[in-house]
């Protein structure tokens, strides 16, 4: 589908029957127009196919070369899942917010309120030097009201230094307290968190965010937790849809200060579904197409009296499902899902996590 409306992007019909001969793409009614762009500017994360993970974006920013009218319908697409995996990434991305500020300055048409747009966002690893040192603060500035106004945020264990600093700026920025209210809201929408690549965080960093009053409530007001796993499913032949293994925790969530997520109501994992025999270079360097298991479960689960499990308990019997697409509900609150589609799996890099954050958390 997405490969017809881009040669439908491109064609004038002047090829096709003498009916067809003087009808142009310019000559549909702007709402199709409108339809059209939107969909051909999602990126190939967010589509069942087959994901471009050198650059997702790529459809969304050919396209905003083409007009002025396409550029306006393309930026918020392009804007509502913001994927940073790199620290060039991220780097480009500081770049892209002082353009758009020398672009409200100047009141040019280009101009766009990255804020009103942005849902989701994943930010990986910064580069150290991402900016100069005299510049940081003022960067700083720039990034805190995007990031916080997506009610979806994806961190590597990496850009929590990051956050601290925009949690430090939006908290030092937030309006005074109307007299006529106890609580001011939070200078952040973010209610989902997901931690992904990279070497979990010790417990100093934690004391961070929980030894400060916006770090602190900013963990306090997440309600939904996600993270990847790496513990693969085995599915090997003759063994049936619904693995008889358990679904063993990340181990970050033993150490982390999970009592500090006051509001957390569900948590949500990932596991990559294999079937022998599995390639071990494959799966580091070309990937494995694999169907993922997406496991959620309420946050209760996590505050038994003997403390946090180890695992949670495998779907067996009755409460299992047939195949892909499908959903089994247990008693106790837990979701399992099997995605429709299988993903490129890549191990120890996590590539393949930014379709499943985007299309399924």
């Amino acid at each position: 589908m997405r490969q017809v409306l881009k040669a439908l992007l491109q064609t004038s019909f002047t090829s096709c029957s003498p009916v067809m001969a003087r009808f142009r793409f310019a000559d549909l009614p702007i709402e199709l127009v409108h339809i059209i762009i939107i969909y051909a500017v999602q990126p190939t994360f967010d589509q069942d196919e087959r994901y471009d993970r050198s650059n997702p974006y790529s459809s969304a920013l050919n396209l905003c070369l083409v007009s002025k009218f396409f550029r306006r319908a393309a930026l918020p697409e392009l804007l509502h899942t913001i994927l940073l995996p790199k620290s060039r990434d991220v780097t480009a991305f500081m770049q892209a917010l002082l353009i758009q500020e020398a672009y409200k300055k100047a009141n040019n048409v280009f101009q766009c309120d990255y804020v009103s747009h942005v849902r989701k966002m994943w930010i990986g690893p910064p580069d150290d030097n991402f900016t100069s040192a005299s510049e940081r603060s003022h960067a700083i500035g720039l990034l805190t009201p995007v990031m916080f106004a997506a009610p979806s945020l994806a961190l590597s264990w990496k850009s929590v230094d990051l956050l601290i600093e925009c949690l430090e700026h939006a908290w030092k920025s937030r309006p005074a307290t109307p007299v006529n209210e106890e609580h001011s809201q939070p200078p952040w929408k973010t209610q989902t968190l997901s931690l992904t690549v990279g070497n979990p965080i010790h417990g100093t960093k934690w004391n961070s965010l929980t030894d400060t009053p916006q770090g602190s409530d900013f963990l306090a007001s997440i309600c939904h937790l996600s993270s990847i796993t790496y513990v693969y499913r085995d599915y090997t032949d003759p063994q049936p849809l619904i693995s008889s293994q358990n679904y063993r925790l990340p181990d970050w969530m033993k150490t982390a200060p999970l009592a500090s997520f006051k509001s957390l109501q569900t948590v949500t994992l990932p596991y990559p579904r294999t079937k022998a025999p599995i390639s071990v270079s494959g799966l580091s360097n070309r990937g494995v197409d694999m169907h993922m298991e997406l496991l959620a479960f309420p946050a209760t689960l996590l505050r038994a009296p003997n403390g946090i499990p180890n695992e949670i308990q495998a779907f067996t019997g009755t409460g299992t499902i047939s195949g892909p697409g499908e959903e089994a509900i247990r008693s106790d609150g837990t979701h399992l899902r099997l995605s429709l589609s299988k993903l490129r799996w890549y191990s120890g890099l996590g590539f393949g996590w930014e379709k499943i954050w985007a299309c399924m958390l």
